[in-house]
């Protein structure tokens, strides 16, 4: 008891420790940007950021046209192998087999890591050009058009893969178009690849409650600072709540379930 007792307390007080270090951090570099800030008035940081933007708006259409045509490159070099991988699955050995299933993990995670960059990236560079002043530009119908076919294609390719995995894989249930297609994917897969799938999704969990921490403190003194506004802190905070209020919840009906049984 003694043992536990000091383990205790030893764990209360690293985390102190830790705490009090992130404030004191934490106020050594809001002091210091203070300070800046008051010494330059803004107005150099204010102009910094106005010239970015206004590079960034020159560059939207040449960036997305870039982003489109990599991405469709890429996306299709990477189903191309998949493809590859899929059939030859058909006629592996038990050696050939493990290896192979590997292969087209990796494969296919590499695709559709591209897929999101492709969506994410289109995104935040178009959201650049959100002003009247850009929505007048010859080329803004353009731009917009260009996102709109990389945003179909991304779309057009995932389905592509699902349909490509369920013919390789005819026990793979699930209907892209619906909404409940992940919860049919996840009843049609067996109970090794439910037990990949539930570690990966609590490391997903882990790592993304983090990065919403740090990013709530980021936004918050991004305001304090430079008046970026309440939205962007609204939503990181509401997503957190999201996040943690939806883990917490599946745990008391997993609970609950096994108490009934």
């Amino acid at each position: 008891m003694k043992n536990k007792d000091n383990l205790k307390t030893t764990s209360l007080s690293k985390l102190t420790l830790k705490m009090a270090a992130g404030a004191i951090v934490g106020a050594i570099l809001g002091a210091s940007a203070a300070v800046l800030l008051s010494i330059n008035n803004g107005n150099s940081f204010n102009q910094a950021a106005q010239k970015l933007i206004s590079g960034i708006q020159n560059m939207i259409f040449p960036g997305l046209l870039l982003i489109t045509v990599l991405s469709i490159i890429l996306q299709e070099i990477y189903y191309s192998r998949l493809k590859n991988i899929c059939n030859s699955l058909a006629d592996a050995d038990d050696e050939e087999f493990d290896e192979l299933d590997y292969k087209e993990e990796k494969t296919g995670a590499m695709l559709m890591t591209s897929n999101l960059l492709s969506y994410i990236g289109g995104i935040v560079l178009l959201a650049f050009g959100y002003s009247m002043d850009y929505l007048h530009h010859s080329i803004a119908l353009g731009t917009c058009l260009i996102f709109l076919i990389c945003v179909f294609y991304d779309g057009i390719m995932q389905a592509r893969y699902i349909k490509l995995l369920q013919k390789t894989h005819p026990e793979k249930k699930g209907d892209v178009s619906s909404m409940k297609f992940q919860q049919q994917w996840l009843e049609s897969c067996d109970e090794a690849e439910k037990e990949v799938i539930y570690q990966s999704a609590y490391k997903a969990f882990s790592f993304t409650s983090k990065c919403l921490s740090f990013l709530l403190l980021l936004t918050m003194l991004s305001h304090l600072f430079f008046h970026t506004g309440v939205l962007a802190i609204l939503v990181v905070g509401i997503t957190q709540i999201i996040l943690a209020l939806t883990y917490n919840r599946s745990c008391v009906e997993l609970k609950k379930v096994k108490v009934e049984r």
